[in-house]
């Protein structure tokens, strides 16, 4: 017998062909059970553990027993075996075997190959099998369970990455309706993207559907008054240029207030995976005006990295891995001296 179990966009599993939806469970404490079993799948779990998140205040006699019954009651209704899903002592087990596929294991292994893959075909057929496999949240019925919270926002941070990435692949190929409904989707999960706004506008300009580029454009600025900010660009800008180079690759850094540097702060924060590199500039020199010189190391620095100044210290955001942390402050050192600061009249850290 051969087990497929869909975790994104909804738990189903198919096996040989039939499909054991939701409704389909005898038992809804088996089917989150199996849920959260697949979550832990190849680890041994306490049974502590399941019987407090299960069976929370009963005797641990009348835990054991209903977590064997509902065991029994998975597999009954999967097809996993006693082999593959069991009670060892105090440890409960789901170790999938070779006829079970997991549509997460796919996902994570495609992941990993991409990382290692110098082949753009390969890349190419990697990002389109993880697109196809995504089809929505991990485990979605357990939305608002904490155990579930860290693993989903890995694989949504994934799969953004994958619409940015096919996105770039169909605009080099110049499949613009292709690379349209990527930046689509890429936008449901990052309204706040504003190069990538700018792009999918250029993408429906080349295509000549001016009306469709000034609603992407709209929905832009609603987003970003959401945090309380406007566009760098005005529409305008798009159709006065033949070319929009100037747009897509940057012409300087942004510099901003406090409070709107805090909200960029707190929304790179909420990140998975940390992507910025936060540099502090010290003045030593009370002479030398704070705002002045953030004004002109924002014209030396790329779009996209935000500048914040009070009193003697600037505060520079970058977006970048946090390795590229002794680059950066590289940077920031050459940018000053460019302007005329020397070394002893600021501090970096």
């Amino acid at each position: 017998m051969s087990i497929f179990v869909k975790t994104f966009g909804g738990t189903r599993v198919i096996k040989d062909g039939d499909f054991v939806n939701a409704r389909d469970w005898p038992s809804q404490k088996a089917f989150a059970l199996f849920r959260y079993l697949v979550f832990r799948r190849n680890e041994e779990v306490s049974v502590e553990e399941i019987y407090n998140l299960f069976w929370e205040g009963m005797d641990d006699t009348f835990a054991k027993s209903n977590l064997n019954t509902t065991l029994h009651i998975i597999r009954k209704t999967t097809g996993i075996t006693s082999e593959e899903l069991f009670v060892k002592g105090d440890l409960c087990c789901f170790f999938p075997g070779d006829k079970i596929t997991i549509d997460a294991d796919i996902f994570e292994e495609c992941h990993r190959n991409l990382m290692k893959t110098t082949s753009d075909t390969e890349r190419e057929k990697l990002l389109k099998k993880m697109f196809e496999i995504y089809t929505g949240p991990f485990l979605i019925e357990d939305i608002f369970v904490e155990w579930i919270q860290e693993i989903r926002e890995i694989y949504e941070s994934w799969y953004s990455d994958v619409l940015k990435e096919l996105f770039k692949l169909y605009l080099a190929k110049k499949d613009y309706d292709a690379a349209l409904e990527m930046v689509n989707a890429y936008f449901q999960r990052e309204p706040y993207d504003e190069d990538m706004y700018y792009k999918a506008i250029e993408v429906l300009l080349k295509k000549g559907d001016i009306t469709r580029a000034k609603r992407v454009y709209d929905r832009l600025s609603s987003h970003l008054m959401e945090i309380g900010i406007k566009p760098r660009l005005k529409f305008d800008d798009f159709l006065s240029k033949r070319s929009s180079e100037f747009m897509l690759n940057g012409n300087e850094a942004i510099v901003v207030d406090e409070k709107l540097f805090e909200k960029f702060l707190f929304l790179e924060s909420r990140r998975r995976e940390k992507s910025f590199v936060l540099v502090e500039v010290k003045l030593t020199d009370k002479s030398i005006n704070t705002e002045d010189v953030s004004q002109k190391v924002a014209f030396h620095l790329r779009k996209g990295d935000v500048i914040t100044f009070s009193g003697e210290t600037i505060r520079i955001l970058f977006h970048c891995p946090e390795q590229r942390r002794p680059t950066m402050e590289k940077r920031v050192v050459n940018t000053l001296e460019k302007i005329g600061l020397k070394k002893g009249q600021y501090e970096i850290s």
